[in-house]
């Protein structure tokens, strides 16, 4: 049951956390590490740790995107 793994849960509140605040990079890393540590050390929280890590990379990835855009942006636009 997930009520017993707080690792797992904590994992999925600071990665839905990476949604609010997505343009702070912290919460995508700290999502990706509760949840391999969740998944090491609590097999019942196996569904929210992978969500997390799920969520957590794909954040991370549209991050990357939107920086790289900005930088392409920012490189063709200066003089």
């Amino acid at each position: 049951m997930a009520s017993e793994a707080p690792l797992a849960r904590s994992a999925l509140a600071v990665a839905i956390a990476g949604v609010i605040f997505g343009f702070c990079f912290v919460p995508q890393l700290l999502g990706l590490a509760l949840g391999g540590i969740s998944l090491t050390r609590e097999p019942q929280g196996r569904r929210h740790a992978l969500l997390a890590i799920a969520l957590s990379i794909a954040l991370t990835i549209v991050w990357g995107v939107v920086l790289g855009a900005l930088l392409k942006w920012w490189a063709s636009n200066t003089t």
